[in-house]
């Protein structure tokens, strides 16, 4: 039998199977690679958070392991995915927001309020009512007022930003419009002795909020809340001006009737389960008693009692073993 040349078309073939088959998926990618870095600290970089590298075309793809780090909070413990150290973020969440907000729980209770400034010849009179929310958001807890009348302001809401290390407040106006105002102290935390009892201490403070929301916003861009003793804080309201805030009006409370949260920290029996302040009323479950300062903690306790137990005893415990 006589050999016959191979066709045109079957060398084609051969010589493409030879050379797809030669590949190594070994063989080092000319594309360029692009390896995000974490800067961490916890500070945002928006856009600039990440860099791009462009790797040596000669070396084999790899990735870095990020670190992460997060920013501290108080008496925090997280790990980079948001959870505390004993697994539980939101409790642990709460707990810091909690402890930041007890120096303003002094304002629990309903308040007299009358505005310095004069409308149609008389002072605005209102009711300002605070109590504890503690249910709205579990991991966010906050102060929030209900006003009666108000000149300016129909509810406010105060709590404490972990992240930020800055106070919250969100006002709805009596338009029905909020507004977010966010700041700290300008004045700490002080205890001094009262006028008529030594033995009683008064909280006085100075917590001083910007406006970020509407951020173009001048008409009352700043809010003070300037505690003067336990029965007595101002609402202060400025105006932008310039580069510079103007006073507008003041809001001059009094607390109605006894206090909801004193100065002093040993409440003996009557300590609130829930926030430590001065308990005013009585919760019960399985035929044992608990004080409540509010009806805010009064509502979460009859929620869920037993989470409310449960952290007070090992609260307690913790402070017994201190």
């Amino acid at each position: 039998m006589s050999s016959r040349p191979l066709c045109t078309g079957c060398l084609m073939t051969l010589t493409l199977i030879f050379s797809v088959g030669c590949g190594s998926s070994d063989q080092p990618q000319n594309a360029p690679e692009q390896v995000s870095v974490d800067l961490g600290g916890g500070v945002d970089m928006g856009e600039a958070g990440s860099l791009e590298m462009e790797a040596a075309p000669s070396e084999p793809k790899t990735q870095k392991p990020v670190r992460r780090f997060q920013p501290v909070t108080l008496g925090g413990n997280q790990s980079a995915s948001g959870s505390s150290a004993d697994g539980a973020p939101e409790e642990q969440k709460f707990d810091n927001v909690l402890e930041a907000l007890k120096p303003l729980q002094i304002m629990l209770g309903e308040w007299g309020g009358t505005t310095f400034k004069k409308f149609d010849g008389f002072s605005s009179v209102e009711t300002l009512d605070w109590v504890w929310d503690l249910q709205s958001n579990p991991a966010q807890p906050a102060l929030v007022m209900q006003a009666d009348k108000s000149r300016y302001y129909e509810n406010a809401r105060l709590t404490y930003l972990a992240d930020k290390q800055k106070y919250r407040l969100t006002v709805t106006d009596k338009d029905g419009q909020k507004k977010v105002y966010e700041g700290e102290f300008s004045v700490p935390l002080t205890k001094i002795p009262g006028d008529d009892d030594p033995n009683v201490l008064h909280s006085t403070y100075k917590l001083s909020l910007a406006l970020v929301e509407p951020a173009d916003e001048k008409k009352h861009a700043q809010i003070i809340f300037n505690q003067q003793n336990n029965d007595r804080y101002m609402f202060e309201l400025y105006d932008l001006r310039g580069d510079s805030y103007a006073r507008v009006d003041t809001i001059n409370t009094r607390r109605k009737g006894t206090s909801f949260a004193k100065s002093d920290s040993d409440y003996g029996s009557k300590t609130c389960i829930i926030s430590g302040g001065l308990g005013t009323s009585q919760v019960s479950y399985q035929g044992k008693s608990y004080f409540v300062c509010c009806s805010g903690c009064r509502k979460a306790f009859e929620a869920n009692p037993e989470k409310w137990i449960a952290k007070y005893e090992a609260n307690k415990k913790k402070t017994d073993t201190q």
